[in-house]
């Protein structure tokens, strides 16, 4: 019996706060609000869907185009005709095109592990528009979403994800060929020796028989016009940096191809240069998605469904060279995904800890320059914030990101963020790798304490924090969180952002009148620490700006006197 009053009487608390928070008239009318409205606002580009096209690679499209060839075969000298039309190539199935209804990340990620290539659009429409989002209107109904593959036909379906098969697939997998020509031969079907010369020819008439084929009419590199041999797209990846004015390489993102059921992949490297690992006969669709190689995801938006994907249009089969102008809504996305790419590579010169593998880092497009870093995936549930208003009011407070209550579940389902940055070209390339740093900072300080001091850091916010003045005056139950943490925070920001940039103008002396960033920059400049000291420094027991100076006074042959007496300067 306690324990059903004590489940009610939360639950009326979670109430109460929850609609507390929207007595705002400017909220409610944003709740209001489709999902594709709020992803609009959010400035995701919607994708708009065109008719829908008949699939040419259906198995009963196959037969057909294969019949047609085996008429016209009569009366053309073709060299593959007596040996493939005259064996009776059986067509049947070899995959399914399905689409998978995904309730939660956890579906998703199973997905992924089996090597799947996912769209959130139908792979047999006409795209009218190239976006950044799509929605449905199931996804706003029913809170989950329609993802669409194909899958061989031995597929091994997870019995928790409600998939539906759309249709029987004959697709032709072989081997890139270097030369259209008969002696070049396949196996599919259980038959060996098929000409891919023949298998060319058949899907030829398969697109000419569904109205999808068009005439090769493109210029490969040498300016001659393409012709049935296959092309490997490749090209370089790069955004532009607003302090050198000079694009900078996009490092370690994935750029998909994909023509119908036909995928293809490849990683930019150091140069940004990237070449997808499967050839093709005709211009393919292009797409930039920001997975890291160093084991990161960029996610758009807070109300996001995936990860962030930049999406090009139809491109030759050649290659295609990306280059993200501030203007563009992938400029914000690579140049949080580069900033992640110099911070883990200044832990390793500088001797800081690494963040958490794997982190999910949003990148909105709010132009404040703040961010929050709440370890979602880390600190929900239990031992973490407390209710759905919880999360809400650190949001707010800590990064001035508002999330409404109808698009809640996205955060909680599919986004399950741990870092959010605020990142718009007007804050600049050096602005925006600044509050990155920052952001990153504190995961490697998480990392080093773990969930059950950020838990009291994150619940110092919410309690005492305002979005004026989120680490409130100090003086709040567990401020020594927020000040050792923030302390730590605002030094690394401005200090990696004076290695990279050569710029002070970052260094923040005191911040909201009691947290003192200035602190650790001195005991640099004149007690002669190391950034690797001071994060060594960052014990799960120091909770308190004194208890900092005492660890710091720990460090064997520094100057302690110096140390303290910086500590005096500030009042600790």
């Amino acid at each position: 019996m306690k324990k059903k009053l004590k489940i009610i009487t939360i639950l009326t608390l979670i109430g109460i706060v929850f609609n507390s928070c929207y007595r705002d008239e400017g909220i409610l009318k944003q709740n209001e609000l489709s999902l594709s409205e709020q992803m609009n606002n959010s400035g995701l580009k919607s994708i708009v869907l065109g008719k829908k096209l008949e699939n040419p690679y259906t198995v009963d499209n196959m037969r057909k185009a294969y019949k047609i060839l085996k008429e016209k075969s009569k009366t053309l000298n073709k060299s593959y005709a007596s040996k493939t039309l005259s064996d009776s190539l059986d067509i049947e199935t070899t995959d399914y095109y399905v689409k998978f209804w995904i309730e939660n990340d956890a579906q998703k990620t199973l997905l992924i592990a089996d090597s799947l290539n996912l769209s959130i659009i139908p792979l047999d429409v006409e795209i009218e528009q190239e976006g950044d989002s799509f929605v449905d209107d199931n996804t706003e109904i029913e809170k989950g979403q329609w993802l669409y593959t194909s899958v061989v036909k031995n597929y091994q379906f997870h019995p928790e994800i409600k998939y539906e098969i759309i249709e029987d697939l004959f697709l032709i997998e072989e081997s890139d060929v270097a030369e259209d020509d008969a002696s070049s031969t396949t196996t599919i079907a259980g038959k060996s020796g098929i000409s891919k010369s023949f298998l060319y020819d058949l899907e030829d008439e398969a697109l000419k028989l569904t109205d999808n084929y068009t005439e090769r009419k493109e210029k490969n590199n040498n300016g001659n016009i393409a012709n049935r041999r296959k092309a490997t797209p490749k090209g370089f990846v790069k955004v532009m940096n607003t302090v050198t004015r000079v694009s900078d390489p996009v490092i370690g993102v994935k750029v998909k191809t994909r023509r119908w059921f036909k995928w293809a992949k490849g990683w930019t490297n150091a140069q940004g240069y990237y070449k997808v690992n499967r050839g093709y006969r005709r211009s393919v669709h292009y797409t930039v998605v920001f997975k890291n190689t160093r084991g990161f995801k960029i996610w758009s938006s807070l109300i996001s469904i995936s990860s962030a994907r930049y999406r090009l249009g139809k491109q030759s089969k050649y290659g295609y060279d990306i280059n993200f102008a501030t203007s563009s809504a992938g400029w914000r996305w690579a140049t949080v995904n580069n900033a992640t790419v110099k911070y883990l590579n200044y832990c390793t010169q500088f001797g800081i800890g690494l963040p958490p593998s794997n982190l999910r880092i949003v990148a909105s497009r709010k132009d404040n320059g703040t961010g929050a870093t709440p370890m979602l995936r880390h600190t929900w549930g239990l031992m973490g914030f407390r209710s759905n208003s919880d999360l809400i009011s650190f949001l707010g407070k800590s990064s001035s990101i508002s999330v409404v209550g109808n698009t809640l579940w996205l955060v909680l389902r599919f986004v399950i963020p741990d870092v959010i940055i605020a990142a718009n070209a007007s804050q600049g390339t050096d602005g925006v790798f600044e509050t990155t740093f920052h952001e990153l900072a504190h995961a490697s300080h998480f990392a080093k304490v773990g969930s059950g001091y950020w838990i009291k850091y994150i619940n110092y916010i919410i309690t005492y924090g305002k979005k004026s003045n989120p680490y409130g005056d100090g003086h709040g139950y567990n401020s020594g969180y927020a000040g050792v943490g923030e302390m730590w925070g605002y030094y690394i920001g401005a200090r990696l952002a004076e290695e990279e940039f050569r710029t002070t103008k970052f260094y923040v002396t005191l911040k909201d009148g009691w947290i003192p960033p200035i602190i650790n920059r001195r005991v640099v400049n004149e007690a002669d620490y190391t950034i690797q000291n001071i994060f060594s420094s960052l014990n799960s027991n120091v909770n308190t700006i004194p208890k900092l100076n005492t660890e710091f006074n720990s460090r064997v042959g520094k100057n302690i006197s110096m140390v303290n007496q910086i500590f005096d300067d500030y009042g600790y």
